[in-house]
Order: C-alpha cells, then sequence, then structure tokens
C-alpha cells in the first residue's frame, strides 16, 4: 500500500472524509490543547515539588550541620578545659594524666579516649587506642594542629577489628607562640550515629556525615553498614564546593535522592554534611495523580468522540447544507439570499451569522469602493483646482517681481517668496490642506530672519488660520521681514519686531487684528516709490478678506495693523476666543 509522502496527498486524503469524520478529526484537534495544557500543568506541579524538595534537603542539611557545629563546638570547650589542667598541660606526670582521662572517659560517652602529645608528636599520655603507637606526628589531628595554631577537626580513623572508627578533634597547647604539646579526644561514631538517628528523617530519606576527604562518619539509615566508606562520586565532587546547594544524585545506597549539601567551606569545621530525599517517596503521590489524570483525559476524550459519532449527522448536516445552498445561490448572482438561521449560540448558528455577514459584507464594500472611486476623482478636482491656484499666485509674484528686470536682486527676492509659500504650504500639508497654527505659520517665515537669536517677540492667543489666510500672511509676513532686514529694525544689532495678534468682539462680530512693531532699528521715513512688497503687504487681505490694513513709517520703525473679519481669517470664526495679547 503507498503511503501518503507530501502534505498535498494528506490534503487529497482529507477532501474524502465524511462529516462525521471530520467532526471528529476536530474534536481529536480540539483535545490537543486540553492535554498539551494537562502536560503543561503536570509539568508545573513536578517543579513546584521538585524546588519544594530541594528547598526542604536545603534546609534539613543546614539544620544538621548546625547540630553537628554544635557538637564539635562542645568538644572544643571540653579541650580547652583540659588543656588547662595542669596534669595534662605540665607534660611530666604521667600517672595523673592517665588518671584523669580514664576519669573522662567514664563520663563522656561522646569520646573514645583522650591523648595528649609533646611538640615532636611523641605521645606521652593516652588512654584507649586514640594513637596507635607512640607517636602522633603522623595523624591528622597532629599535623592539622601544629599548622594551624588553632582547634582542629582531623580526618576519619580507623578502628580495631569489630570496631567502629572515631573522629579526632585536637587543641594545640602554646607558650609564648611556641608549641608546647597537643591535646586531643576521639569523638565515638556510634554516639554521633545515634544523635544523626534522633532527628527522624522519613522512609526513602537520608542524612551523611563525611570528614574533608569524604569518609563517610555518620548515616542514617544503615549507618554501620557505610561508615568509614567512601562517598559516591557525585557527592564527593561536592567536597571542593564553596557553597551551599542541592544536586539530584544517586546515593550510595543506589537510591536516587534529590540532596541538600553543606561543602566543608560552608560548614569550616572541615566536615561535610547532606541531607537527601527519595525521589520515589516525593514524587510518587504526583506521580500517581498524573496517571489517573491521563486516564480521564483519555476517557473523556473518547466519550467526546462517541458523542460526535452518535448525533453529529442529525445535529450538523442539515443547518450545514442550508448554508452551502445559500453560498450556491448567492455565486449564482442572488444577491438577496441569506441562511436565515436563527441565531442561538451554537457555533451552526454562528458559522450562518459569519456567512450572512460576509455577504453583507461584500455588499459594502462594492458601495464602499464606489464611493472611494467618487471621492478620488473629487480629491484629483480639488487638487487640480489647488494646483492650478499655486500656479497662479507664482505667476503673480514673477510678474511683479521681474516686471522692471530679472538681474539677481529680483531672482534672489522670487526664490525667498517662493521659500515663504513652501514653508506654509509644509504647514497646511500636515493638516490636510485645511488650517495651520498662527504662531506656527509665523515662525516659518521668520525662522531664516533670526527667529532664533530672540529678534522677534510673538504675543497672542493660540488660534488656527485657514489655509488661504496663511498664505496671505506668509506672503505679507515675508516681505516684512525682508524690509526689516534691508533697512529696518533687523539691519542692525539690537533691532527688534513685536508681532501681536487678538480677537476682539464686537457689534458687527468678532474681528481678528495684527500688528507688526519694528523697535530700536534706524530712523525710518516714508519710502520715496511703493514696490511690489508694499504693495503686496497693503493689498493682501483687503479683497478677500473683509479686512483693513494700515502700513506706516514712523521715526521709530515700521508698523503694520491689520484688522479684519474673524470669521474669514480664522477656522473657529474666533467665536471662542477672547481677547488676549
Amino acid at each position: 500500500m503507498r503511503m501518503w509522502k507530501t502534505p498535498r496527498h494528506m490534503l487529497k486524503f482529507g477532501r474524502h472524509l465524511s462529516l462525521t469524520q471530520r467532526l471528529l478529526a476536530i474534536v481529536a484537534v480540539a483535545v490537543l490543547p486540553a492535554m498539551a495544557g494537562l502536560l503543561y500543568l503536570i509539568i508545573a506541579i513536578h517543579r513546584e515539588r521538585a524546588h519544594e524538595v530541594q528547598d526542604m534537603a536545603l534546609r534539613s542539611s543546614q539544620i544538621v550541620a548546625l547540630e553537628i557545629e554544635r557538637i564539635i563546638s562542645g568538644s572544643q570547650g571540653l579541650l580547652e578545659a583540659v588543656a588547662l589542667t595542669p596534669s595534662v598541660r605540665n607534660g611530666t606526670d604521667r600517672t595523673g594524666c592517665t588518671r584523669y582521662f580514664e576519669a573522662l572517659d567514664g563520663r563522656l560517652a561522646q569520646f573514645r579516649g583522650f591523648a595528649v602529645a609533646d611538640g615532636t608528636g611523641r605521645i606521652w599520655c593516652s588512654t584507649r587506642g586514640l594513637a596507635a603507637g607512640d607517636s602522633a606526628a603522623d595523624t591528622s589531628w597532629f599535623r592539622l594542629a601544629r599548622s594551624s595554631g588553632g582547634f582542629v577537626v582531623g580526618e576519619y580513623s580507623g578502628a580495631q577489628p569489630g570496631e567502629v572508627g572515631f573522629l579526632p578533634v585536637a587543641l594545640p597547647i602554646l607558650d609564648d607562640g611556641r608549641l608546647v604539646a597537643v591535646v586531643a579526644a576521639g569523638i565515638d561514631l556510634n554516639w554521633l550515629g545515634a544523635r544523626v538517628r534522633e532527628r527522624r528523617i522519613g522512609e526513602g530519606n537520608a542524612v551523611v556525615v563525611a570528614d574533608r576527604n569524604g569518609i563517610i562518619l555518620a548515616r542514617e539509615p544503615a549507618s554501620d553498614s557505610f561508615v568509614g566508606s567512601a562517598l559516591s562520586s557525585p557527592s564527593r565532587r561536592l567536597l571542593a564546593e564553596t557553597s551551599a546547594g542541592t544536586i539530584d544524585a544517586v546515593s550510595v545506597d543506589g537510591t536516587r535522592r534529590i540532596v541538600g549539601f553543606q561543602p566543608p567551606a560552608v560548614t569550616g569545621i572541615g566536615l561535610y554534611v547532606a541531607a537527601g530525599y527519595s525521589t520515589d517517596a516525593a514524587f510518587g503521590p504526583i506521580y500517581a495523580s498524573t496517571w489517573r489524570s491521563l486516564v480521564l483525559a483519555g476517557l473523556g476524550a473518547l466519550a467526546a468522540c462517541l458523542i460526535v459519532w452518535t448525533v453529529g449527522n442529525r445535529l450538523l448536516r442539515q443547518p450545514l447544507v442550508r448554508i452551502v445552498s445559500t453560498i450556491n445561490s448567492w455565486r449564482a448572482g442572488d444577491e438577496l439570499a441569506r441562511t436565515g438561521i436563527a441565531p442561538d449560540g451554537t457555533e451552526i448558528s454562528t458559522l450562518a451569522a459569519a456567512t450572512d455577514e460576509y455577504m453583507d459584507d461584500v455588499l459594502a464594500g462594492r458601495a464602499a469602493r464606489r464611493e472611494a472611486e467618487e471621492y478620488r476623482a473629487l480629491l484629483l478636482r480639488e487638487m487640480s483646482h489647488r494646483i492650478k491656484n499655486v500656479l497662479a499666485t507664482v505667476q503673480a509674484i514673477a510678474n511683479q517681481t521681474f516686471r522692471n528686470g530679472a538681474g539677481p536682486d529680483s531672482l534672489r527676492a522670487f526664490g525667498q517668496r517662493l521659500a515663504a509659500m513652501a514653508a506654509t504650504h509644509d504647514l497646511l500639508v500636515s493638516s490636510n490642506w485645511q488650517s495651520t497654527d498662527l504662531r506656527g505659520a509665523l515662525e516659518a517665515v521668520m525662522r531664516p530672519f533670526g527667529l532664533e537669536d530672540g529678534r522677534f517677540e510673538l504675543a497672542g492667543p493660540a488660534v488656527a488660520v485657514s489655509a488661504r489666510a496663511a498664505l496671505a500672511l506668509s506672503m505679507a509676513t515675508h516681505e516684512l521681514c525682508t524690509n526689516a532686514v534691508k533697512y529696518g529694525a533687523l539691519s542692525r544689532p539690537g533691532g527688534k519686531v513685536t508681532v501681536r495678534w487678538e480677537v476682539v468682539k464686537t457689534q458687527a462680530g468678532p474681528r481678528f487684528r495684527l500688528r507688526w512693531v519694528e523697535s530700536d532699528g534706524p530712523p525710518c521715513a516714508e519710502p520715496t516709490r511703493e514696490g511690489f512688497g508694499t504693495r503686496l503687504v497693503r493689498a493682501a487681505f483687503v479683497s478677500e478678506f473683509d479686512a483693513t490694513t494700515r502700513l506706516t513709517f514712523p521715526t521709530e520703525g515700521v508698523r503694520f495693523e491689520l484688522d479684519a473679519d474673524a470669521s474669514q481669517i480664522l477656522i473657529d470664526g474666533g467665536g471662542g476666543a477672547g481677547t488676549a495679547v
């Protein structure tokens, strides 16, 4: 039998599925997100439980480490007291020293014997098997005590056959900084194991105490089987760590545990302490719950498939056939065809409503396209009209500028006037050619003439002017600026131009008033002839904006005043503005 090897074959196979089979496929696909969510939840629970067990293991190891530190601290205090005893300290009364140690042995069950060695390591007083032979020079406790000069914890020391070893602790006796002797005691590991056993660690869990070499000193459970043996490989690598932490490892008894550990560098007493929690015990209930959840989810998916298989054809085929029939009628040209299925909140009614809405949207789209075409034609006509107006304005400026010749000055003046128009056009384009801010329009024209140098003072309310008014104001302002640079206030340092505007309410309606005042420039006088710029300033507003203008030349500087119908200049007609200067 040939297998499908490409998505195309799979799609061809899908086209031959019956409605019920398709529904079963949909149910299967619909179940996948729920299964994915269930798996995600299971994983999240497992991770949360892992973090919880790690915290428990780390805290348990800290508690055990504190208990071991307390035991070691108590041993240090005992050795300090023993070191003060004359029979131990003077190194001459062997009999008194031995009796003293034997008395301590009978009273202190945690110790396996005591010993004293002189500065060379020769043992001259001891009990039981703490120091085998006459010299302790090669023992860990003597070497550590001699090198450190303070209390030390040695390494695991072997025991006689049939006995458990011990952990030596030692304290050097100094005289003016010179090593006189070393007093040592052996902590009984049976006693230490009993202390660890008292912690009741729980089934499957374990607690381990080892020396700096990784030799187990105490372990619960099965302490007798592991004391004196080495830690597992993963745990031995932790001896060199400088901070506490947790790992997932297989213990020496073959059980996988989450282990919280305190390395020798953290405990500060040269011992390694770890507490492990069995993964089987920690995650067993979660594993059982996981399987139950998966089985229930599978049963639910199977039940859903059975329900679809039983009632799918009866509940779905008729409305779907009706929807398909409506679509075919629509494709045949009946634009009024609709499914007519009443909405009841079900998926089928939603599909029918979506089909009807789609048909309505298609009709609305066709109408919208017709309106868009009409609007585009309107925009083209409006653009043509505006281009003609701009060209007419440019032609008028050119005629006036070059009326007396086309020299360099005329070309420069023509270019500057076009630049003023272009700056205002940029502002109008950004607002769809409807209006622009008055202050922004004035600043755009004044910027090349020293606006940034503080030579202009603008004051007035925030108002929006129409496109026609903006162009007229920009042209008039450009001519005034050009005249001020050539002959007026801007022709010498310190000269200043003040522009103020206001909207004044009158009986005839709101009026827009603007004043241009030059000061601190050279003495001003009436020009002997009237150029194009002067004519433009005086006539730019008169015919189109029901305005009156006044251009005067007092000695202190040029003055220009504009009084126009606010409804012709401003977008809102000045109805909401009061007088503001």
